[in-house]
């Protein structure tokens, strides 16, 4: 049985039936992590640059210290190599609706079952960048009594998420975080290095999110599609999401 140690990442394999493969999570537990409190939980879609690059548990832990945000648990969701990550996380991927099923029905139901958490849509936080972000939106989207809190990093814009949204039933419950840098206009994919506009698709996410009634909170700042620039906003993300004013 896997130790899990408070203010400690912890990386399991877990097994997905919905996948078929073994799913690399990493787990982190507050320093003050105890059993006696509930606590939201964070799934973070490319979860390991999420730690990494983002430090987002370190600066969770030093908005934690100074009281700003609330008690909350960290999933990090890996993926294998980046063209298993385009088949699972992009809108038109062929596994993107088997990972939204194991993030559903067999990750969460695990972490709810292995820790102390709210088991309301409400204390589940999705979190990704880029096509992280897609399969973020699309989980909230499929799911928004089970997940209806969503931070994306300049999301990828693509079929079929624009039905989704119209589709969506509950959209009401969705709360969004979105965020795009003016950078993004021209930007190099690492994968075949053509040059691709992420700006005016996610504009055009945000007018349809807006146009569709759903609650979001958007911003477009300096900065480029990279980790340099969104790292800058994580402090900024949990405490919109876990505020100490809104309570359970």
């Amino acid at each position: 049985m896997t130790e899990f140690q408070p203010g400690k990442i912890t990386t399991i394999d877990f097994p997905s039936e919905a996948l078929g493969r073994s799913i690399k999570l990493s787990i982190y537990l507050p320093k003050d992590y105890t059993e006696l409190f509930k606590h939201k939980v964070i799934i973070c879609f490319d979860g390991r640059d999420f730690f990494s690059f983002g430090q987002l548990h370190r600066k969770y832990e030093k908005l934690r210290q100074a009281d700003k945000v609330e008690k909350a648990i960290f999933v990090g969701f890996h993926y294998e190599t980046v063209d298993e990550r385009r088949e699972e996380f992009h809108p038109q991927g062929s596994k993107a609706p088997k990972t939204v099923k194991a993030v559903t029905q067999e990750i969460l139901p695990y972490i709810d079952q292995t820790f102390s958490t709210f088991k309301v849509g409400n204390s589940r936080i999705l979190f990704g960048d880029s096509l992280a972000g897609s399969i973020a939106l699309m989980t909230a989207l499929s799911y928004p009594r089970i997940f209806s809190q969503v931070g994306v990093l300049s999301p990828q814009f693509a079929q079929p998420m624009d039905q989704l949204i119209e589709r969506c039933q509950f959209k009401e419950l969705l709360n969004i975080w979105h965020v795009v840098g003016l950078e993004e206009k021209k930007f190099n994919l690492p994968t075949t290095g053509e040059e691709a506009d992420f700006l005016t698709p996610n504009r055009e996410l945000h007018e349809l999110l807006v146009k569709n009634n759903v609650t979001t909170q958007y911003q477009e700042f300096d900065g480029g599609h990279r980790w340099k620039s969104w790292q800058g906003l994580l402090e900024e993300l949990l405490i919109y999401y876990l505020s100490d004013d809104i309570s359970f």
